[in-house]
This record gives structure tokens, C-alpha cells and sequence, in this order.
């Protein structure tokens, strides 16, 4: 076979983020650095060992991870002072703040080791999230807020005096309007997720047609002077305007530092702290850009970062703690030419709204509209311009990037604000989300990843394994399980979350420096017992990153999608029909639809990207006018349409009769077409296949198998997924059937190991391929169909028991097989019974010697080394060590196992070889035989075939090898450690089970020679 995937071999700089572009992939095997995962790397600050700094980055080369992302976390921004991840600075940060001249010699330190050591690097574009740069603060590309002053008038009243609030700021809009009702409300909010917090406040009715924009009418010291008419209502009110630059910073200045150090005089605004940018201007961007090019980059770094930078990154938005209103100077006019309208007077009602998820109220005093919809499709009009706004924001950004440092540019895209989310993720090279706030569901994935896919992105990141209240407890099974669940939502790349500076910081104590007050996952590094076996799943999630970013993705359905804010990233078709018929899926927004390959030829959506079999529309989904007359087009052009539940009707935002009407009527001008159909809402997938639309991958099992499936030239291959949340360790398994429409010779990829192996037992029908899977509990496996190779002779199918299947010559197979259950089944009709090995042998007495790291006795003095001392047990059988001895309890670290078996087990001779079984392992193993290493194990189902190494006629020795997390080490000091003066917040580390804990069994089984 040849080798499968691509294997590109073109090094440097290539500005191409499309897929299939020509970068150095290595092999399937071996990976190339662009390929492999990389890890969040937290530097404190500037004032740390830049020769550790140099050592971290060769620490996670060895593991088996292609590159860092380099982040000064300078205490989480210490900014705001109740954000409950600051703490007390112990470092003159005028001297070692972000962007000084300590930070360029670092980052060209961590540049200089990144090159010698032939890895790549992400950095990102300012401390803390990358929002914001050192900057003058009246700059005008700093962030703006837009704050509001109200005064009361009675019905016929009038107003002849100084606006409410003038000298506040910059006047922008002044308006008036007729209070129809009041009444006393109370709200709730957590600012800076911090909270509940409950206001006492009021729900004001505004009439709309009482409205007006009464801005030009102020004269150039602030006056108004004017006559209210009499109306029914309450009374008037006079609203006013002014823009300010807001105070939030990414890294909260020297002169207002919570420290434990004397801070030198700051004499620039470089070291003054951070200050975020206007994130809806060119001059936002142009803020950042300048700075770098001014400040962090001569020609030396310029050309470093033209070598091994990788993507100049930006973390979510998380920037609105205090902010009133999202707001830039140029947003009126953007707002009126796009929206067709002016906004001034309906500023009062966009105050409504929170300005983030969990932050604060803009006012406790809310005002809606009279309108049917209380005014909130002109708020969905402020969104959708604030959408567009930070395009350009976004696109400046990643035209810098190629421009000045020849580096693409990534950023977590649109979630968190009210944005839509799905509309500027093509404008970014690697558009990136993340485990956490897509809180690992799938669907949530494939939001974000089909407007990806449309625009042909090769890099779809994420930044993976933050949970929270994890802190050293996450073990390296559940790290990867949302690896697999982002896979399946055609997530490609990911940045593990993360990695602190392993050096010794001022007040902080063992086990090291931590990120967040310990309150999320996780801190990898040498701290870690796991950390000398991480390479085995940093290899893995390698591999799989290899299959996902080489070729094209190709998906059933695509869903329409538009919403204006994505302040939560949940679920949008709940049912489980789709995923248990095999099928497939994507949302798009009609943002997307005026991408270059959102065209329909021959009935298929996006033919060279997913290559969609339906368009489906849900009778709640809001609407605009734009993306109906694109759905129009692809009706006429022969997509099929779908339309479940009923037609849909609404809206966003205001528009005049004419549109909705228009909307109606053409949605119910295509109803007719033999490729649009209305269908029930519940049983999508049986109306789909009932219309002949059928997926690519027909699942037939008991559990839910996911699949991703990608093409690339002359070949096929799909990832598939036993989902098992639901699932306690080593339960879930899954045996079924996957139908696959497509056709050619199959092999199965082991991204534990990087083989790569013919299947030779499957159904093969001029079109379809059909193939036995039998897949533990949120295990995976990934099938390639050669094309351009004839399938040879094989069976239809083999009993589960077989461990080994080797073809021999060209009708012959030699098949290694436990005590199978059911005959080999051949083409011809056939049924071959393989004979029965020995039975299994527990193994169940061992020798364990725990290596225990404990905290040192000064925890401050020694930050970074654990004390170790050893202890032995003699075990009848395995269980955790926490129920073995008291004294096990607490204790943390490696677990050293060593057991003896004869061979053969029995005065048998049937047996010809053996695995050795472990079942499902809850964090790291390694694993001898007779001094032999055995091969990586797949943690959900670790087993490997030992026959080679077996010692006929004597004993036979297996040595184990476990490693823990510090969860229950910690639970004895957790009260007493720091980091930077900061304590533990999070809640008591949890006592976990380590070891090994499920039975370990040795398994014969029999070689056998089948014709085929």
C-alpha cells in the first residue's frame, strides 16, 4: 500500500490556511511539528530564568508535542481587583511588565529554543488573553464605552437646560421618549463571574412611535430647549450619550497594583500596564500592530518569528466586566449605512441586555419598546453591526500577521459577545473554540467548525481540557475523551490547556506555579508523576490530528443557523435520530452563505468543501433576507431543501413589511419544487432517507458511533467514535455495523501505535463497504479506503476474539483468536471454526512498590521537587490504592507492579501466543514482558499481544508501571499552598482510586491458517 494521507515536504513559511496546502505533514507514524499538539505555556511574567524558559520548551519537545504558545499570564490581567484569580504581584512589573524590554529578551529566548529545536511556536499578541497592549490611553484605538444619562420631564412639560451628563465624556446621540408604564423589576447578574449579584431596579415601556432623535437640536455648550407634546403615558424622559475609553486592562498598571515589592517609576506607557483595544476598528488592531513593530521586533526577532512563528493568537472576549455598552465612534454610521436606519434614538433599549454572559447589568433601570418584539430586533441590529465591526477588527489583525511576520493568525472567534459567532470565523486563518465554553458537546463543535470547513480552513483549534474545579485531579483518559468528542464535531487541532513555567516564582510553594487559584485544569509539566508517559498520548493525539487535517471533510447536512450573540454555545438540534442513523452535520449561517464555495452543482452544496446532501431549514429559525434569496438560489439549482416542522417565518432584526413579506413569498414560491420538502420536525432522519437522502456512514449498534469522514485524492478514511460519557471506566462497548458509501481496499490506522493494517474481513457492494466494529467505551479507530487499490479476497466476517488478522501470500489469512464465539465467515458460504485455546489466566498476586511524592519539608523553599520515598505491598489481588492501606490514602505518584506467570498456563498445547489484558486504565501505563516493552495501550482498552516474548516451559514476568495525578497528595496541604501569594479557591481535591484496578489476564490464543 502506499503510504496513506499526505506527506507533504515543503518547510517555512506558507501563508495557504486551506486545506491540502503544502506544508511538511511527516508521516502517520511520525508526525511533523506543524502537525503535533501544542500546549498553553504560562510565563508568569518577564522576571523569570529565561535559561528555564529555553529548558520548558525541550521538556515538552520530548514528550512528543510540536511547539508552545507563548502567554504571559501576568496574573490573570490582575485586573479588575475582584477578579478572584489576582492576587498580590511580587515582582516589579515596570521592569518585567508585557511588552518591556525583559519580555523581548525573553520572547526571543523562547523563539531561539523553539527554532534549535525544530518546533514551532504561537504567541500571543499581548498578556492575559491578547486583547490589549501597552498604549497611550487616550488612543484612539482603545476600547470605548458608551455611558447614559437620563432625566425626567412630565407630559407637556419642557426642557430647557444643560444635557444630563454633559463633560462626561464625548456627546454622541441625544433622544426622548413617552413613558407608557413602569414597574419595579429585580435583576440578577455576576460580574466578572463573580455573584449572583441581585439589583432592585425598574421594566420601563417605551411607546416607539414617541421616539426621537433629537441630537442635532443640542447646542455647542449642551443645552436643549424644547416643549414634550401631551400623550397618554407616565411621563417623558431625555436620554444622552457620551463615549469614553474604557479602564480595562490585560495587565493591570504599577501605579495600581495590589504588591508585595516596591514598583519603580513608570516612565512610558510601555511599562504602564496593558490597556484592551477597540475590538470593532482597524484602529483597534492598528494599536497592537504598532506596537509590536515599534516596540518587539528587530530585524533578529522579526526574523525569528518569520522562521518558527506559527499563528499570532487572541484568546475569547472575555473583556466586558464593567462595560455599559459595546461600542466604537464609527458604530452609527456603520449601523446606519448597513442596517438602513439610524440607531440614536434606540439607544435606551440596547441597554437592556447584559453586556456579556455573567457580567454586569448595564442598568438597573431596563427600557423596552411598545413594539411586538419590545424593541429587541434593534438590538439584534446592534449586533449584527457589531458583528461586522470586528471583521475588521479581525481581518486587519491577520493581514498584519503575513505581512510583518510571514505567520498566520488564530483567534477564539465571536462566542462570548453578542456576535454571531458563525459569521466572522472564516475571516481568521485557525479559527479557534474550546472545550470549556462549548462544555464538550458535539454538537456545540459543529456550530463553530462548518462555517470553518465551508471557507476550507486546514486548522480548526481548540483550546482543550480546562475544567473547572480540576486542578491536578484530570487524569490523561479524560484529557483525550474530549480530543475524540471534538474530532467528531470536525474540531483538527489542539492546544492543551496548559502549561506552567516549571521554575521557582517569589510566593509560591510546591507543586509549582499555578494558573486561575487552582481552580482549572490543568498544570502539566515535570510536576506531574503522569509527565515521563505523556508522550504516549501526545504521540496519539498526534496521529489523529495527522488523519484530521489531511484532505477534505466531507458532511451529510447542513443546518441553517443565525443568531445574533453567542454568549453560550449550547446544543441546537437536540434529538438523537440523526447521530444513530449515521448521519452527519453542520450549521451555517446565511453570513456564510457568500463564500466562494457556497455554490450548488449537481444537487450538492459546496461540492469542492463538506459536500452537503440537504439544506435543512427549521420552522423556529430566524431569517434574513440575504440568506433566503441564497436559499431560493439553491433550490432552483436543484439542492434539496428540507424544511422540518414547517416553513419558517421570522425575522431578525427591524425591517419594514416589504421584507417579511418578500420572505414569505419566496420561501413559499420554491415549496413546490421536487427538492424541497416539508417534513415533520421529529424523525428527521427517517424523513431524509424515506427522500433518498442517506449518510455517508449507515451506523447499526446499540451504541452511538460517531464518524468523521475525509477524502484526499484517491482516498477515503473516517474516524469513528464509541461515545461512552454515559459510561462508568471500562463500560460502554459497543459491536455493530458501519455501512460505508464508498468502495476500494480498507485498512485500519492505530494512532496508539501508528500501524497501519489491511481489514480483511468486511462486505463490499458495487458502491458500499460494510464492516464489523467492536469498539470499548469512548474508543476509537479510524478505517482508510485506498481507491486506487483492487480489495483482495477476505472474509465477511470475523468473531470478535480475533486479536491478529495478517494476510499470507494472496488467499490466505493467518488469524491469531481467542475463544471465539462465532466461525469466521467466508464469501462462498462457508462458516470456519477455530479451535480453543487454553482458558485465561488471572493474574492476581503481585508485588507493588509505590513511589510516593510527597511535599518537601519547606514548601516554598522547594517548589518544584516532590520528596519521594518508597513503600512495597504484596497483593492477592488489584484494587486501588486507597483501600489497600490507610497509609495509602494520601499518597500520590508511581506505582511499580511486578508479577510472574508460567508458559503455557496448562499442560495444553493448543495455545500458540498470548495477550496480556488490563482492560480500561484510569490515567497512565507502561508495561514489560520478560524486559520486553510492550507497545502504547489504549487506555480504554489496554491489551497486547505478548506471544513473541513469552519464555516456553518457565515463569514469564510482567512488570507495570503506573502513574497518578497529586489530587490525593494535595487533599493533605491544599489549604497551605500559593502561587503568588494567591490560595487555593477552588473546592478540596477530590480522593481518586489509583492504580491498577481491574483484572489483568492473560489470554491465549491459537494461530490459525484460513484460505479465503
Amino acid at each position: 500500500m502506499a503510504e496513506a494521507l499526505c506527506a507533504c515536504t515543503t518547510f517555512g513559511w506558507n501563508a495557504n490556511d486551506q486545506v491540502e496546502a503544502d506544508i511538511d505533514y511527516g508521516t502517520f507514524e511520525n508526525p511533523s511539528a506543524y502537525v503535533r499538539p501544542r500546549f498553553r505555556y504560562w510565563i508568569p511574567d518577564a522576571s523569570v530564568d529565561l535559561d528555564v524558559v529555553a529548558q520548558d520548551f525541550a521538556k515538552a519537545k520530548v514528550i512528543g508535542m510540536g511547539g508552545l504558545e507563548l502567554l504571559g499570564y501576568y496574573l490573570y490581567g490582575d485586573f479588575p481587583s475582584v477578579v478572584t484569580e489576582a492576587g498580590p504581584v511580587p515582582v516589579d512589573w515596570t521592569k518585567y511588565g508585557w511588552g518591556t524590554e525583559a519580555w523581548r529578551s525573553l520572547t526571543s529566548v523562547a523563539l531561539r529554543a523553539t527554532k534549535s529545536l525544530g518546533m514551532i511556536m504561537d504567541f500571543a499578541l499581548g498578556p492575559n488573553q491578547g486583547a490589549g497592549v501597552p498604549a497611550d490611553p487616550d488612543d484612539e484605538g482603545i476600547m470605548w464605552d458608551l455611558w447614559p444619562w437620563n432625566v425626567s420631564v412630565p407630559i407637556g412639560g419642557s426642557f430647557d437646560d444643560v444635557l444630563p451628563g454633559w463633560g462626561s465624556g464625548e456627546f454622541v446621540a441625544a433622544s426622548t421618549a413617552l413613558v407608557l408604564n413602569t414597574t419595579v423589576a429585580n435583576y440578577s447578574a455576576a460580574p466578572a463571574w463573580l455573584g449572583p449579584v441581585y439589583y432592585d431596579g425598574t421594566r420601563n415601556t417605551l411607546s416607539a412611535s414617541s421616539l426621537e432623535d433629537v441630537t442635532d437640536m443640542i447646542t455647542s455648550d449642551g443645552r436643549l430647549n424644547l416643549t414634550l407634546p401631551r400623550a397618554e403615558g407616565l411621563e417623558y424622559q431625555i436620554f444622552a450619550f457620551y463615549q469614553n475609553h474604557s479602564s480595562y486592562l490585560e495587565q493591570a498598571s504599577p501605579l495600581n497594583l495590589s504588591t508585595t515589592v516596591p514598583q519603580s517609576p513608570v516612565e512610558s506607557f510601555v511599562q504602564n500596564g496593558s490597556r484592551v483595544v477597540d475590538h470593532f476598528s482597524a484602529a483597534g488592531a492598528k494599536v497592537v500592530t504598532d506596537f509590536w513593530d515599534k516596540y518587539l521586533l528587530d530585524d533578529e526577532t522579526r526574523q525569528l518569528f518569520k522562521d518558527v512563528g506559527n499563528y499570532a493568537w487572541e484568546d475569547s472576549m472575555e473583556i466586558g466586566a464593567g462595560t455599559l455598552l459595546w461600542w466604537t465612534p464609527q458604530l452609527l454610521k456603520t449601523f446606519e449605512s448597513n442596517r438602513g436606519y439610524s440607531l440614536r434614538k434606540y439607544l435606551p433599549v440596547v441597554y437592556s441586555y447584559n453586556t456579556e454572559a455573567n457580567g454586569p447589568l448595564a442598568s438597573p433601570d431596563r427600557y423596552y419598546t411598545d413594539e411586538s418584539d419590545l424593541g429587541q430586533s434593534h438590538v439584534n441590529d446592534y449586533w449584527q453591526t457589531l458583528t461586522e465591526l470586528n471583521k475588521i477588527y479581525l481581518a486587519t489583525l491577520r493581514n498584519w500577521s503575513h505581512d510583518s511576520l510571514q505567520s498566520q493568525f488564530s483567534a477564539q472567534v465571536g462566542y462570548n459577545l453578542p456576535m454571531d459567532m458563525l459569521a466572522n470565523i472564516p475571516t481568521v486563518n485557525a479559527p479557534e473554540c474550546e472545550s470549556l465554553g462549548f462544555n464538550h458537546v458535539i454538537d456545540a463543535y459543529r456550530q463553530f467548525t462548518g462555517p470553518a470547513n465551508l471557507a476550507g480552513k486546514r486548522i480548526i483549534s481548540s483550546e482543550l481540557g480546562a475544567q473547572r474545579r480540576e486542578v491536578y485531579e484530570q487524569t490523561m483518559p479524560e484529557l483525550i475523551w474530549d480530543v475524540k468528542r471534538s474530532i467528531a464535531g470536525s474540531v483538527n487541532n489542539f492546544i492543551y490547556h496548559g502549561y506552567p513555567y516549571t521554575g521557582s516564582y517569589p510566593n509560591t510553594s510546591w507543586p509549582g506555579y499555578t494558573t486561575f487559584s487552582y481552580s482549572f485544569s490543568n498544570m502539566h509539566g515535570p510536576r506531574q508523576p503522569t509527565w515521563e508517559y505523556y508522550d504516549d498520548y501526545m504521540n496519539w493525539t498526534a496521529r489523529i490530528q495527522y488523519f484530521a487535517q489531511s484532505g477534505i471533510p466531507k458532511i451529510d447536512l447542513a443546518f441553517w443557523l443565525k443568531r445574533d450573540q453567542f454568549f453560550s454555545v449550547d446544543s441546537v438540534y437536540l434529538p438523537n435520530d440523526l447521530q444513530d442513523a449515521g448521519y452527519s452535520y453542520e450549521y451555517l449561517s446565511p453570513d456564510n452563505f457568500g463564500l466562494p464555495e457556497a455554490v450548488v452543482q449537481d444537487g450538492i452544496f459546496a461540492p469542492n468543501r463538506q459536500a452537503f446532501k440537504a439544506l435543512v431549514l427549521r420552522a423556529n429559525d430566524t431569517l434574513t433576507v440575504s440568506g433566503v434569496q441564497y436559499v431560493v438560489d439553491y433550490a432552483n439549482a436543484g439542492l434539496p431543501i428540507i424544511f422540518s416542522g414547517g416553513i419558517p417565518q421570522n425575522l431578525t432584526g427591524y425591517n419594514v413589511s416589504s421584507g417579511t413579506e418578500y420572505v414569505r413569498s419566496a420561501l413559499a414560491s420554491i415549496a413546490g419544487l421536487d427538492n424541497v420538502h416539508v417534513v415533520p420536525y421529529d424523525n428527521l432522519a427517517t424523513s431524509l432517507q424515506a427522500l433518498g437522502i442517506t449518510p455517508r456512514t449507515r451506523t447499526s449498534s446499540a451504541r452511538t458511533f460517531y464518524t468523521y469522514w475525509r477524502e484526499a485524492g484517491d482516498m477515503t478514511y473516517v474516524f469513528v467514535y464509541n461515545d461512552a460519557w454515559d459510561s462508568e471506566l471500562g463500560e460502554g462497548a459497543g459491536t455493530g455495523s458501519i455501512t460505508f458509501e464508498t468502495t476500494g481496499a480498507p485498512y485500519e490506522y492505530d494512532a496508539w501505535t501508528g500501524e497501519v493494517k489491511p481489514l480483511l474481513a468486511y462486505q463490499q457492494s458495487a458502491s458500499t463497504t460494510t464492516i464489523s466494529l467492536s469498539l470499548a467505551g469512548n474508543q476509537t479507530t479510524i478505517i482508510e479506503f485506498n481507491h486506487s487499490e483492487k480489495a483482495s479476497p477476505r472474509a465477511i466476517s470475523f468473531p470478535e476474539e480475533i486479536y491478529s488478522a495478517i494476510r499470507s501470500g494472496s488467499s490466505q489469512v493467518v488469524l491469531k483468536a481467542g475463544n471465539a464465539t462465532q466461525p469466521v465467515l467466508l464469501p462462498n458460504g462457508t462458516a470456519v471454526t477455530l479451535p480453543i485455546p487454553a482458558a485465561p489466566t488471572p493474574l492476581t498476586s503481585w508485588t507493588l512498590t509505590v513511589e510516593s511524592w510527597s511535599p518537601p519539608s519547606d514548601l516554598e523553599a522547594d517548589q518544584t521537587t516532590p520528596a519521594l520515598s518508597n513503600s512495597t505491598y504484596h497483593l492477592t489481588a488489584l484494587q486501588p490504592w486507597n483501600t489497600i492501606s490507610d497509609s495509602l490514602r494520601n499518597v500520590s505518584g508511581r506505582g511499580f507492579y511486578s508479577t510472574t506467570f508460567p508458559w503455557p498456563s496448562t499442560n495444553s498445547t493448543s495455545s500458540s501466543g498470548a495477550m496480556l489484558e488490563f482492560g480500561a486504565i484510569s490515567n497512565t501505563i507502561r508495561a514489560w514482558v520478560n524486559g520486553h516493552r510492550l507497545p502504547p495501550l489504549d487506555p480504554t482498552d489496554a491489551k497486547a499481544d505478548i506471544g513473541e516474548f513469552l519464555v516456553e516451559g518457565g515463569e514469564n514476568t510482567v512488570d507495570v508501571v503506573v502513574a497518578t495525578t497529586l489530587s490525593n497528595v494535595l487533599r493533605t496541604i491544599w489549604m497551605e499552598v500559593k502561587s503568588s501569594g494567591t490560595l487555593w479557591l477552588g473546592p478540596e481535591p477530590k480522593e481518586q482510586g489509583y492504580g491498577l484496578v481491574g483484572n489483568v489476564t492473560v489470554v491465549p490464543y491459537c494461530r490459525t491458517v484460513v484460505n479465503l
